[in-house]
């Protein structure tokens, strides 16, 4: 059973998160790897982003009965498969799935430009999982 209450706190934090980040996407690149807090910033909020939609994409999966996820890379595509996602949204946040990881184990060795290239795509696609989540929890798919 879905649990609302969490569902709703999860989902207000990845939204949180997708607010703090948007005028640091918005930033050049040039003035962005000039700026250790702005970089300091985008780590932190794209990491409790990336985290909040695994959080909530395995509540759902758990919550339905869905096949169990091996991995965090395959919440997003069990999601796509059950067609709470598009298969293209799935495909691309389980490669920010991945960014997670690098953000958590690799923090060391990130590429900033890297980073920045991807803040576009990535909130982009991340409000796009909340709204389809959100719809999912309300039955509309």
């Amino acid at each position: 059973m879905v649990d609302h209450g969490t569902l709703g706190a999860r989902l207000a934090r990845l939204r949180e998160a997708l607010r703090e980040l948007a005028p640091i996407a918005a930033m050049p690149l040039s003035e962005y790897l000039a700026a250790p807090t702005s970089r300091a910033l985008a780590e932190h909020y794209l990491r409790i982003a990336l985290e909040a939609m695994l959080d909530l994409g395995n509540h759902l999966i758990a919550a339905r009965g869905l096949k169990k996820p091996l991995t965090l890379r395959q919440i997003p595509i069990i999601l796509a498969e059950s067609n709470v996602l598009d298969q293209e949204l799935g495909s691309r946040l389980a490669r920010a799935a991945g960014l997670r990881n690098r953000l958590v184990h690799e923090y060391a060795d990130l590429d900033h430009a890297v980073i920045h290239a991807s803040l576009a795509q990535d909130l982009a696609d991340l409000a796009e999982f909340a709204i389809a989540l959100a719809r999912a929890c309300e039955g509309g798919k």
